[in-house]
């Protein structure tokens, strides 16, 4: 580039020598360098120019100081100015290290910078200082003593400043984009705290365990200290759990309620049910008594909230960290998630507290099973004792049979606990009402039964009460809130006419090990039963039959976007056809295949899918496919098939996504991080189905290379029974979103359920309500249909449900973490509030029992608003705070009743 226009506008004289020479150099050489800055800011600067610019400025610089400091010195230029060149040049110096700190991060505004620090200092130092300097060297030389017209005043003010501001601005530059970094670092430990939180809150069984492992995890991230503590004898802090830095002087010194102001900040959201936080401990005044502790542990930011257990205040979480400002709003928002998880894994605790200690209670009180109404193990046990005790032993005739119920679990998981019990009670009846009255049975546990047999004669007569007892259980069992479920079994058998054995448990334990044998071979058996000391007839059945013989349907259920009303993938599902050519679902057969069999039927599937969608794309529609896999085939036999099929299909290999059940040791496994590495690299998308059931952990999202989460159905299917899940699924839709992972809701079976996850936002939805299970051509119709974009909502009150927790969630946030500012105006008017819209547009007259309860909790919300400005500080009262929750509780209970009211269409009319 053309540098001419930035010639040096100094010649000094001659006659000063070659150091003079030197320094003009070094001046023509920084003009120079000016131009080469100033062209590349016009025209855009790198990093790497702008480094080697630097690099010239600093050679520059350090040659011209010595030169001009031995010119100074061997000429006697006066102390002052000599001065002024050496604090110069360092302010040149400590610009040039800050300016390189920010090169690679800010290259345009570092080159922006340093250009007007090199036009102030060729503007001040070289047409000034260095202009002084040369006038005291010329008279020197020429014996004269030199004028006194050195620098002005506010010329070398100018320039000092200059320097110093220009310097001290890259500095703070430097400090914040530090501050930057190291807050993205605590806000991903952060997260990864939550995560962690929510696995040991959900998965504990024992509450010190509970809140121990969240306090370790907790003092693992950004804070040096953690403790969990409520008010006992005497009004002392008993504490719960304690982890991190001065965990021994807190249980030493543990806080005492007191209505004292300067009270710690534990007892303070104790009183006020609020969350408390100082950013600064030790310039807070009120907590000098603590200033020492908090010296000594390096606590310089504190937080304290208040936990709610069973819908009451509980307990106190305590927060300290070594920075300052540490609890900003987002630092905030999170501990209130990390407290609304404990609050759910508490309750959780409570009620399987509460069925353990009932069922521990009765099993001991009573021989009855409670459940069933059978009777119990230990009626059994006696039942046999008194038959051995009275019987001819020449003339016993007596059998075991041990009976368990096959796919049991998988109601349980799908359905809930409450559906698994009605099924164990039709079941009981069954099995009682399908024996003799010489015969016995009892509940032995979870889904096994056990009989004993008097009298049976041979085995013939055993096979027919078995044969009778198969038939009964196999019959469909209706519950209500489900589909129709059919039952198969398992049963082992143990034959006693020899009158040998003197010890019936060996009887029993006989039966047990036969019922093993039987449940073993269930794949491949002719008969459900197993007797002891017999060989089990096996034979494929018709399930593995079909399968091994590619006789088998895949039908496609679609998973919408909520937003557009389009699919954007849709599910494989294989089915059987029974004898009348009828439909038979995966969860009616998939129980008779074993391990072999299940890798035939995934081959199987995910070839029909990706031809299936090769026919889709050759018709011009294009929709990405999944299919579900058994946790137990996923190996490098997997890996190794879809390698082949992505050899030859490899545009339908990228859009396939593989469902993977989780269950038995699959996560135990040191090769499942591997192995999901591998299904990755060939294009092929993950997802965990079932997540959130008991038996899976969410631990493992932080660690496992996976795209998507399904949520499990029982979570969604149940929301009408139990709307109190809209919690649960809130905390996971956030948990997917802060782990950059998609989140499927299946089971959303009714138009309520369907209304309430929307409200959720929940991004992708699955189930009944939106499309069943259908062929490829019905599959083919509805992609070629244009979506129906999201109406509006809640259509529901279930969806105004799911609307007032999150509305309530958000309100609670603001007034336990940002009470210092002004509430918003829809906080506080029941005429803005967004529920009070949807409860009009629903048809709700102005004096509804809902609306009227539900003006009265923003009435609360007012009241709260007006005390702490007539108090002048940000204390809520404890009568306050107790009654908003009555009035929020009030219209949850209201909204509820309403609901759940059969009545409840003929006086509601969406408008």
């Amino acid at each position: 580039m053309n540098i001419s226009p930035f010639v040096p506008v100094i010649t000094w004289s001659t006659s000063l020598g070659t150091g003079m020479d030197t320094v003009d150099d070094h001046h023509k050489r920084l003009f120079v360098v000016f131009g080469v800055l100033a062209g590349c800011v016009a025209h855009g600067v790198s990093g790497k120019d702008l480094r080697g610019i630097l690099g010239e400025l600093e050679g520059c610089t350090r040659g011209a100081f010595l030169e001009e400091a031995e010119l100074m010195r061997r000429w006697r230029v006066d102390a002052d100015h000599q001065t002024l060149h050496l604090a110069a040049h360092r302010g040149f110096t400590a610009f040039l290290e800050r300016a390189r700190a920010l090169v690679s991060r800010e290259p345009a505004e570092t080159a922006m910078d340093t250009l007007f620090f090199l036009a102030q200092w060729l503007l001040h130092h070289v047409l000034e200082v260095d202009r002084h300097m040369v006038r005291q060297i010329c008279a020197a030389q020429a014996g004269q003593v030199a004028a006194s017209d050195g620098p002005a005043q506010d010329v070398r003010d100018a320039l000092i400043m200059a320097i110093t501001q220009l310097s001290d601005a890259l500095g703070e530059r430097i400090y914040d984009l530090s501050r930057q970094r190291q807050r993205l670092t605590d806000l991903q430990n952060l997260y990864r705290a939550l995560v962690v939180s929510a696995d040991a809150l959900i998965q504990g069984n024992r509450e010190h365990e509970m809140l121990q492992n969240l306090c370790e995890q907790l003092a693992r991230t950004v804070f040096h200290a953690a403790w969990i503590g409520r008010p006992g004898v005497n009004g002392v802090f008993d504490v719960l759990a304690i982890s991190g830095s001065g965990s021994g002087q807190v249980a030493e010194a543990r806080p005492r309620l007191t209505q004292e102001r300067n009270a710690s900040l534990v007892v303070q959201a104790w009183r006020s049910g609020m969350v408390m936080v100082c950013n600064d401990t030790l310039a807070e005044n009120t907590l000098t008594p603590w200033h020492a502790t908090f010296a000594r542990n390096g606590w310089r930011s504190l937080i304290a909230l208040p936990v709610v257990r069973a819908g009451e205040q509980w307990a106190v979480l305590a927060l300290a960290s070594p920075r300052r400002q540490t609890f900003d709003e987002q630092t905030v928002d999170l501990c209130h998630r990390i407290v609304s998880l404990l609050t759910y894994g508490l309750d959780e605790l409570d009620v399987k507290t509460r069925i353990q200690d009932m069922q521990i209670k009765e099993s001991r009180s009573a021989r009855t099973d409670a459940l069933t109404g059978l009777p119990n193990r230990r009626a059994f046990n006696e039942r046999m004792e008194q038959v051995f005790a009275g019987s001819d032993s020449g003339g016993r005739r007596l059998a075991v049979v041990m009976i368990d119920l096959d796919g049991f679990k998988l109601i349980n998981d799908v359905h809930g606990h409450e559906a698994g019990d009605g099924i164990l009670r039709i079941i009981a009846g069954r099995l009682r009402s399908g024996l003799r009255q010489a015969d016995f049975v009892a509940r032995w546990g979870g889904d096994e039964f056990i009989v004993l047999l008097n009298d049976c004669g041979c085995g013939d007569d055993v096979a027919a009460v078995l044969e009778k007892l198969g038939a009964i259980v196999r019959e469909p069992v209706e519950i209500a809130g489900i589909p129709s479920t059919c039952l198969d079994l398992s049963a082992g058998v143990c034959i006693e006419t020899s009158g040998l054995v003197t010890n019936p448990d060996i009887l029993v334990r006989h039966a047990d090990r036969a019922l093993y044998e039987s449940k073993e071979r269930r794949g491949d058996r002719l008969r459900f039963w197993a007797c002891h000391g017999e060989p089990l007839p096996r034979r494929l059945n018709r399930a593995q039959a079909r399968v091994r013989d590619g006789d088998f349907a895949v039908l496609y259920q679609p998973i919408f976007d909520r937003r557009l009303g389009t699919v954007v993938r849709a599910e494989a599902l294989p089915h059987l056809r029974d004898e009348a050519g009828g439909k038979i679902a995966p969860g009616q057969f998939l129980r008779d295949l074993n391990d072999d069999d299940h890798r035939h039927l995934t081959q199987g599937v995910l070839r029909r899918c990706l031809d299936d969608s090769a026919r889709l794309a050759a018709a011009g529609l294009s929709v990405a496919m999944s299919a579900n896999v058994d946790a137990a085939i996923v190996d490098d036999r997997l890996v190794t098939f879809l390698r082949e099929v992505r050899a030859d299909r490899s545009q339908e290999a990228t859009c396939l996504t593989l469902e993977i059940h989780r269950g038995g040791d699959f996560l135990a496994r040191e090769d499942t991080h591997s192995l999901l590495r591998d299904l990755r690299a060939l294009g092929v998308r993950l997802a965990l189905d079932d997540v959130g059931s008991l038996y899976s952990s969410l631990l493992c999202l932080k660690d496992l290379p996976i795209d998507e989460i399904k949520l499990d159905q029982a979570f969604v299917r149940t929301l009408e029974e139990r709307p109190e899940g809209i919690v649960f699924m809130a905390a996971m839709r956030d948990l997917a979103l802060n782990l950059g992972v998609d989140m499927v809701a299946e089971g959303v079976e009714t138009e309520d359920i369907r209304d309430a996850v929307s409200v959720l936002e929940v991004p992708l939805l699955q189930g009944y309500a939106l499309a069943r299970p259908m062929t490829l051509e019905d599959l083919a119709m509805v992609l070629g249909k244009p979506g129906c974009p999201e109406i509006r909502r809640p259509t529901s009150l279930l969806g105004v449900y799911a609307r007032h927790r999150e509305y309530d969630q958000w309100v609670r946030r603001h007034i336990r973490g940002r009470w210092l500012l002004p509430m918003p105006r829809e906080v506080l008017e029941v005429g803005i509030c967004p529920v009070s819209g949807d409860l009009e547009r629903l048809g709700l007259a102005p004096r509804h029992d809902l609306r009227v309860r539900h003006a009265r909790y923003h009435e609360r919300l007012g009241q709260i608003a007006q005390s702490l400005v007539g108090k002048g500080h940000a204390q809520v009262d404890g009568a306050d705070w107790q009654a908003i929750e009555a009035a929020h509780q009030a219209f949850l209970e209201a909204l509820l009743g309403v609901y759940r009211d059969p009545g409840r269409a003929d006086c509601l009319e969406v408008v």
